[in-house]
């Protein structure tokens, strides 16, 4: 699974941004963007709002390894993390497809 930081990079990148112009949008430090790229840097729900509406990430993806979600005690609730977790990957994948405009190998 893709990191926040590869997330917003790759949306950065393919809308042709540099981090000294997604810094002045988001007006934070170009420094701060790079902490975060590079996973150095824990940003907050807000900053990651304002990032995903500009970059068009779905919200979800930035937040989801920020969410504390429990592993779950029983097999369903167990079951039900599975599906979640498989869903959120599947939807890293969809994004990193359209962001790098990858054409799945036909069968």
């Amino acid at each position: 699974m893709l990191t926040i930081g590869q997330l917003i990079k790759f949306g950065r990148i393919n809308h042709k941004m540099s981090q000294d112009d997604l810094a002045k949008k988001l007006d934070v430090s170009k420094n701060y963007i790079s902490l975060v790229e590079n996973d150095k840097k824990d940003p907050s729900i807000s900053f990651l709002k304002n990032t995903a509406k500009l970059l068009n990430i779905p919200l979800v993806l930035l937040v989801w390894e920020k969410m504390d979600l429990p592993e779950g005690k029983t097999k369903e609730e167990k079951e039900i993390r599975e599906q979640i977790d498989k869903m959120v990957d599947k939807a890293h994948k969809m994004f990193a497809e359209r962001t790098f405009k990858i054409k799945k190998p036909k069968k």
